[in-house]
């Protein structure tokens, strides 16, 4: 079984809904290490060394977030810039070459805004095109998202139970 890394990128997570139901539903696999970058960065002095330890020390690597303005939340652009440096992730070396990279993001619209019909114009896998752009320039395998829509409104308990199920299918399919 693949060990994965899920950092976990949320400013306001004890106030999550959604990112805090999934994370409580693969907290106790044996596999998964969880770390979250708000918790342990809230000064944003983000240990590079550190960072890239857990980077190599894992198989998968999973970056969860809401989406923000068509982005992901700050300090995952912050991250990118300290943690994925030349000789480390690109330039002479690829330490990272060839792991999977998977992003899992909450969006508060609904499903049918993502498109280009719809408000937004755009998919999320198009909105999500810079992490697709970097996983690729440091040759690291991107895997499809996973998504869940409408976070932002009421959910009844068997969409959350449903997203959760979802995750965790999802989680056990990139540790095989």
């Amino acid at each position: 079984m693949k060990k994965i890394l899920i950092n976990l990128v949320h400013p306001n997570f004890e106030k999550s809904l959604v990112n805090k139901r999934l994370i409580n539903a693969i907290s106790s696999f044996e596999n998964v290490t969880i770390n979250n970058l708000y918790d342990k960065y809230k000064e944003f002095k983000i240990d590079a060394k550190e960072e890239q330890k857990l980077l190599l020390d894992n198989d998968v690597i999973v970056f969860q977030f809401p989406m923000y303005w068509f982005s992901s939340p700050s300090i995952l652009k912050e991250w990118f810039d300290i943690v994925l440096e030349n000789n480390f992730a690109y330039g002479g070396q690829y330490k990272l070459q060839n792991k999977p990279f998977a992003v899992a993001v909450s969006c508060g619209g609904y499903e049918e805004a993502f498109c280009e019909t719809g408000k937004d114009k755009k998919t999320v896998e198009e909105f999500l095109s810079p992490l697709y752009g970097t996983a690729n320039y440091i040759k690291m395998d991107y895997k499809k998202p996973f998504i869940t829509y409408g976070t932002e409104f009421e959910l009844s308990e068997d969409t959350l139970n449903k997203f959760e199920q979802d995750y965790i299918k999802y989680i056990k399919e990139l540790s095989k």
